[in-house]
């Protein structure tokens, strides 16, 4: 930010009206958003007959100020703030007391009786007090020196780090105490060893002795020292959930949140979310995927849903292995009855949200933040996502539907880019964190100004805000301390910190991607829609779908009753882990048959044909072929399967060009297709419907029905 090193002369300032003295004070210190935000030390003289504001410095870049003028005193000796005002905000505990506030102009025969045209003042209603704080964390602290303060607000806003970090060092001495505990067993089994020999030595039985008493104290003092530790972090988080219940109380009685809200202060979501009822995929089937795709086919079944085995193999392997899935076919061929229907399967909950033509960016997708209701706009996507962090032991299913109705690149890439992070939980930052803050900030000095006009006034019992309004005395009291005149309305203000605070607590201002999240697309291919850009195909798997009336219903009905289930009406219930972590991909390694084998395919024809193939794509495959191998043992089927996902879907081009010796349609056709015919030898066995060698025949046939146009979605 640039900022305007510049001195004027009183004759020239005397010229300027306010805008222009705004102006110039925006341009010194380099002000863009049209406010004068700073911090500084609160001060009242001793004589208790005025207030300032000393060491003034910007929030925005904590830089000292000074009036662009020549001045004997400048912005430095402090900025007048009215007596009553700063009596409210000073802490008498405290020896030192710091605000922040916003400035604006003097009054004008303020300015000529200093002499200054530049003097300001603090604005009324903009300045909330600064608690010092016992450690530095995140951007919303403010520092000077070796002090650190911030709003308690924000204090209440890092309950979660705290809370997880007790929970962590809970975790850790848990561990040190199974390791003494070891140690105790060890030392027992010893004594055991000792005693068996039968020893005469008297020196022997001595030391056993002492050495037994040794471990046997270690243990009572490390054991005494985690109960203490234990019951110093239990004080602690007993004290914060009073605290919070406490505060989040008295926003439930003066209504600025609802019963929803309420319970989301005071409870922890995650430890009261509920298994899903069914049965266990490690009980029962004792992790056999391959069994529990069986009893999936025979469930549907029993729904009156038919899908042949290897949809549900495919589908469940993509579920597991974390990546964006894309369903693509014709209308009515099943692909969101899949995602649907699966998730009843596993005891999971389907969102199906449907994707608009007029989608252009993110916000489409996720939402945006207003600035002017102060709230975050959220769109049932990321209400979707929400929802499903409330609820980690439920599998999601987040369905784009006619995913493609928009261009995919403009609104999902950078949420695509996302989830390419494998190594960490993707984290979507959905709007400034000092938004909330300054919420939170104003709502804090709300709840004080009524708890002040309570106590004053004797309404201690008054818990409903329209009844404290009601009183005439309490209702000209908070007036006054909010600087309001008498036509302000005070329900309007409630109402809007009610809806204001409602926004932050529903949508937080950053979101991790939760570990129980699927996303799946569906597609249609027809002049309504768009085709998929090389950048979605890279980072996705293309599941192709045909009419279901193709589908050979009788083998579906013959193998399904070569299962041995007595009762298959319970869906299955996978804990998140068992759905499949999202896990670095495997290694490259060039002697793996897998690398090797589609390092040739892409020197040989992919390169040649114009077919961006990288090492993400190989990676990807090595981590599906190694979850496909857990339900079904074909390495052929897996090969197929892959070239399907990965490779056909970027087969558009014009096959008349060409390419060496050979046209692009001539070297899939003499090249690609009998090289593939010798890589998966059992393709015969395959249905044309599951069959990349089918898939790629019915290409070429078409290419050269269509001039040579090579297009795999036609």
């Amino acid at each position: 930010m640039n900022v305007i090193d510049t001195i004027y002369s009183f004759e020239v300032v005397k010229q300027f009206t306010d805008e222009e003295i705004y102006q110039r004070l925006f341009e010194c210190w380099g002000i863009t958003n049209g406010k004068i935000e700073v911090w500084g030390e609160l001060d009242i003289n001793q004589q208790g007959n005025w207030a300032v504001v000393l060491n003034v410095k910007t929030q925005s870049e904590n830089r000292e100020i000074r009036y662009p003028i020549e001045l004997d005193k400048n912005i430095d000796d402090g900025v007048f703030i009215p007596l009553f005002y700063a009596k409210k905000l000073i802490d008498d505990n405290n020896k030192q007391n710091w605000i922040k506030c916003d400035l604006e102009l003097a009054s004008k025969s303020e300015r000529i009786k200093q002499s200054n045209p530049f003097l300001l003042g603090v604005k009324k209603g903009t300045a909330f007090q600064l608690l010092k704080l016992p450690f530095i964390d995140g951007s919303e602290v403010l520092a000077t020196s070796d002090d650190s303060y911030i709003s308690q607000a924000v204090y209440n806003h890092h309950l979660d780090k705290v809370s997880h970090q007790i929970k962590e060092s809970t975790e850790s001495l848990n561990s040190e105490l199974q390791i003494v505990e070891r140690k105790f067993s060890q030392v027992s089994s010893d004594v055991e060893t000792l005693s068996s020999k039968n020893t005469s030595l008297e020196e022997n039985n001595s030391q056993l002795e002492i050495n037994i008493k040794d471990q046997q104290n270690s243990l009572v003092e490390l054991t005494q020292e985690y109960q203490k530790v234990e019951e110093q972090m239990s004080q602690k988080i007993d004290k914060l959930k009073n605290y919070i219940s406490d505060k989040a109380q008295f926003l439930k009685d003066f209504e600025f949140i609802d019963e929803a809200d309420f319970d989301m202060f005071i409870s922890n979501v995650s430890s009261d979310s509920e298994v899903p009822e069914g049965i266990s995929f490690q009980d029962v089937f004792e992790g056999g995927y391959a069994k529990a795709v069986s009893y999936i086919q025979a469930y549907l079944k029993n729904q009156d849903i038919l899908y042949p085995r290897h949809i549900i193999e495919n589908y469940l392997t993509l579920i597991r292995a974390n990546d964006l899935i894309i369903l693509a076919g014709d209308s009515g061929s099943g692909k969101t009855n899949l995602v649907q229907s699966f998730a009843k399967a596993v005891g999971g909950i389907s969102k199906i949200i449907p994707v608009k033509p007029n989608w252009t960016s993110s916000e489409d997708l996720l939402g945006y933040y207003n600035p002017l209701e102060k709230k975050y706009l959220a769109t049932p996507f990321l209400e979707a996502l929400i929802e499903a962090k409330q609820h980690p032991e439920i599998p999601y299913f987040i369905c784009l539907d006619e995913m493609n109705l928009a261009r995919v690149e403009y609104y999902f890439a950078d949420f695509l880019s996302k989830l390419e992070a494998r190594d960490t939980s993707p984290e979507i930052q959905l709007y400034s964190d000092n938004e909330s803050a300054h919420v939170l900030s104003e709502l804090k000095a709300v709840v004080s100004i009524i708890s002040d006009a309570k106590s004053k006034y004797s309404k201690e019992g008054v818990v409903d805000f329209i009844k404290l309004m009601q009183d005439e005395d309490v209702n000209a009291e908070m007036k006054r301390a909010f600087g309001f005149s008498d036509k302000d309305s005070l329900i309007k203000y409630h109402g809007d910190i009610r809806r204001m605070l409602s926004g932050i607590v529903s949508t937080p201002s950053t979101i991790t991607i939760p570990a129980n999240v699927r996303i799946v697309g569906a597609i249609n291919i027809d002049e309504t829609t768009h085709y998929l850009s090389p950048k979605i195909l890279d980072r996705a798997h293309i599941m192709k779908f045909k009419s279901p009336l193709l589908t050979e219903w009788d083998d579906i009905f013959a193998e399904i009753e070569t299962y041995d289930f007595d009762d298959v009406s319970k869906p299955i219930h996978f804990t998140t882990e068992e759905l499949g972590q999202r896990e670095t991909y495997p290694k490259f390694e060039r002697a793996d048959p897998f690398c090797d084998l589609f390092v040739d395919l892409n020197k040989v024809f992919f390169d040649r044909l114009g077919v961006d193939f990288g090492m993400r794509t190989v990676r990807q495959g090595l981590n599906y072929i190694v979850l496909f191998a857990e339900l079904n043992d074909n390495y052929d089927q897996a090969i197929n399967n892959f070239i399907i996902h990965k490779v056909l879907p970027k087969f558009t081009f014009d096959g008349n060009k060409q390419s060496g010796d050979l046209t692009k349609i001539d070297l899939l056709d003499k090249g690609l297709l009998p090289r593939l015919e010798s890589i998966i030898t059992s393709h015969e066995l395959l249905p044309d419907e599951f069959s990349c060698i089918a898939a790629l025949k019915s290409i070429i046939s078409n290419a050269k029905a269509n001039d040579g146009v090579v297009n795999y979605w036609a």
